[in-house]
Parts: structure tokens; sequence; C-alpha cells
């Protein structure tokens, strides 16, 4: 038995009908049962590729009258299957691919990244921090996922479970579900302005980690984020792989780009030997590591839309959370979020907000890190950045089976525009880092 062979379970997965309804009983103080009609729909497509998202509608049998019990909750099972999905999307062949040894390193990875989620949820759920409230419901302490901002909704967590010796295959995160959630694709940009939530909440996450202690934290430091990215996701032949995607994906006119993307990628973001370079950023700027999410991308977020404003509500999926440079989270987030133009232009002034957050949350608490130690670790770190997100917004191009031929033409030329900016911004933002850091750039 294994998280990455399909089971009986919710969704395919090991966990059962059984073990999330008596979660919800004790979480809820109630007797009443799920009842025949209960369903549950797989609402984790292009959202996570670590686990299953199961929306339950529990169908409640013998509530009491003053009950009020949730009509829907969301059960996000951690598990291997929905990866080895997406390498399939990405046309990757099973016997290219995964191998016994790679699919077990990948089951420890995946043991290990939720766990770091309920660690991370079990400290915020203890601080006091003024941007994380709590409340009591009914008997029993409900567990709020943290609401970093005043603006955004809360959301209750009904139940933990993480992996141990005992238990391997069956770990999961019970919590309130978000009606009217408006999924941001891979290939979308999310405006400038409209990030400013996520920028203030991922700053005020990284300060509340420098008033934990070392111990409290040790659970972020075990291997590391791109330890974990480099060993699982960028062996040779994933990136061998990657090249005939990108040559693919890419019309002719950018051939000459996008061979010029491969060769630095090659030379620099996708070989090991500059991985030590990469975790050891901090140190070669001379400022200290400090608490990240790590993984700030569109299906990370709880999102809203009214016309064309994106509302963020809330941040979730603290699987690879992290101690390391905060380049980690503005990188990744300005490389799948922002458009091109936005990008270019608001940069600067995204990375001042994020600062001036990180400073005001720390309440006169020394400062690790200057806003030239955070714009200079974004420059560097960005390629790399950009290196995860390029190969998922390939796939969007032709995977829409539900859209119209008109909708799959209007969704390609919005992925091929976001596409291009980020192979121009790798090739011009690799060239003045080797300029500007030459020694950050040596192995």
């Amino acid at each position: 038995m294994s998280l990455y062979t399909a089971a009986d379970g919710l969704l395919g997965t090991h966990v059962t009908w059984g073990e999330v309804e008596e979660e919800m009983q004790k979480a809820l103080g109630t007797t009443a049962t799920f009842g025949d009609d209960k369903t549950v729909t797989n609402i984790s497509d292009m959202k996570g590729f670590m686990s299953r998202i199961a929306l339950v509608e529990p169908k409640w049998v013998g509530a009491a009258d003053e009950e009020k019990l949730p009509e829907k909750f969301i059960v996000k099972i951690s598990s291997q299957l929905p990866f080895i999905e997406m390498t399939k999307l990405m046309d990757f062949s099973a016997e290219d691919f995964w191998d016994d040894a790679k699919l077990k390193g990948m089951g420890e990875v995946t043991r290990l990244l939720h766990n770091r989620e309920v660690a991370t949820y079990k400290i915020l759920m203890r601080e006091k921090h003024p941007l994380i409230p709590f409340t009591k419901n009914f008997q029993t302490e409900i567990q709020q996922i943290l609401n970093l901002m005043k603006n955004f909704f809360l959301i209750q967590i009904y139940a933990l479970k993480p992996f141990d010796d005992e238990n391997t295959l069956k770990a999961y995160i019970i919590s309130e579900y978000f009606p009217n959630t408006y999924h941001i694709g891979m290939h979308e940009s999310i405006p400038a302005e409209d990030l400013l939530p996520i920028v203030h909440g991922a700053a005020a996450f990284s300060a509340i980690g420098m008033k934990l202690s070392e111990e409290e934290t040790k659970y972020a430091r075990g291997m590391h984020f791109l330890d974990m990215v480099f060993e699982q996701f960028m062996d040779e032949k994933s990136n061998v792989k990657m090249e005939e995607m990108m040559r693919k994906a890419f019309p002719e006119e950018y051939s000459e780009k996008v061979e010029k993307m491969l060769k630095i990628n090659k030379d620099y973001y996708l070989n090991k030997n500059m991985l030590p370079n990469f975790k050891n950023t901090c140190e070669f700027f001379g400022y200290q590591p400090v608490l990240t999410h790590s993984d700030l991308w569109s299906s990370n977020f709880l999102c809203g839309k009214e016309g064309e404003k994106v509302t963020l509500k809330a941040i979730i999926d603290y699987q690879t959370v992290s101690i390391t440079t905060p380049a980690q989270d503005v990188g990744r987030l300005f490389a799948s979020c922002l458009s091109t133009k936005d990008r270019r232009e608001k940069v600067d002034y995204l990375l001042e907000e994020y600062y001036k957050t990180f400073v005001k949350e720390l309440d006169g608490m020394d400062v690790p890190y200057t806003l030239q130690n955070l714009k200079d670790s974004y420059q560097v770190f960005f390629p790399l950045m950009s290196c995860m997100v390029l190969p998922g917004i390939a796939p969007m191009l032709e995977h829409a089976p539900h859209l119209s031929e008109e909708d799959k033409e209007a969704m390609k030329e919005v992925a091929m525009a976001k596409m291009v900016g980020l192979l121009e911004d790798v090739i011009s933002t690799h060239e003045s880092s080797i300029q500007k850091f030459p020694k950050y750039f040596e192995f």
C-alpha cells in the first residue's frame, strides 16, 4: 500500500467516509451522521499536485434542532496521485519519469510536507498575532487558518491529521468550504494592486517566524525546499522533457530566445552545482534567513472576483514552509502571478510594500535584512522561480476540454503573452545579475 496507488477511499485515496464522519462529529460536538445521499466531488484539478481536494456534502441525518452543521466542507488529502496525473498531462511517460526509488522518495516528501503544514497551523493557532484571530466553536476550540489581512475571510479547520510512524497512508486537513471562489489559472495574471493583500500577508507571516524560537521552527529547517525541488522535479530526464515542451510551446519567431533561455537554465538555474549558491543566498548577501511560505502562487490563494477585480481572501497550503530567503516568496509570487507589464513597472513598489509590512510587524525587533538585500535576492532568484512556472503554463495551452474553441484561443493568447514576458525577463534579469553579482554564479 502506498500514496501513489489508488485505494477505495474518498477520491481514490486511503481516507474513508467513516473516518471523515468521525472527525466531523468530534469537531462539531454532534451525534448526527452523514446520510446515504452524501456526495464527494474532486475539485483539485490544477490546484496543486500534492493532494486530492474533496468537496463533501454530508446530507446530515439526526441533527438536533439547534445544531447548525455545515452543508459542505473540504477534505484535503495528501496523495501522490495528482502529481502522477500532472506528469501525464505534461506528457511524461511513466516509464521515463517514475521508478520505484523515485516513487518512494516522493512519498517521503509528501509526508514531510503535509506534516509541515499541520505544524504551521498549530503555531498560528497558538500565536496571538493581531492579524490572526481565534474563536471557539461548540465545545471544541476551532482551529483557524491564518487571516493574514484584516479584510481576509476566516476559514475554520475542523481536523488536522498528520502522518506518523504508525500512520503512513492517511493524512488530511478538514476545513470550511468557501463558496463563490474564483480559480486563477496559471496562464492568468493578478493586477499588482489586487496582489497587495498577498504581499502584505506573506510579509506578516514571515515576521511571525522572527518571534519564534529555533526549536519552534525546527520543523521548517529539515529538507530545504530547493533540495526537494531539485531532487524530485529537476533531474536530467525532467529537464530534457521540459526543454522539449518549451521548444514546442513557443512560436518559431521566439526560437532564438527560447534556446538562449534554455542554455541559461541548463548552465545555472537547473544545474545542481548551483544549488548550494541558491540555498546560501542569505549568507552571500549577509543577512539572516526567515520563515517563508515558499509556494506562493495562485492555486494557494482563495479568491473572489467582482468584474475584473480579484479579491484575495486567504493564503492557504503551508506544505513548503521553510527558513530561507524572502526571495523564495516574492520570486515565486511575482513570476507566477504578475503580468509582464506590472512585473516590469511595479516590482520595486511591491518589494517596498513587502518590506514595510515586514518591518512594521516586527514591532521594534531587529530587522534581519535590508530592503536592498531583498531586491538583490529577488533578482538572482527570479529566473529560478520562472523555471518552475513556465513548464506549468505550457500544458494549459492544450488542457481545457470544457472550453469552446473560441475560448481556448483566447486562453492561449493570454498564456502566450505571459510566457513570452517570462522568457524575455529571465534572459534580461540573468544577464543583469551576472554583471552585478558575478561571484554568486561561480561554482
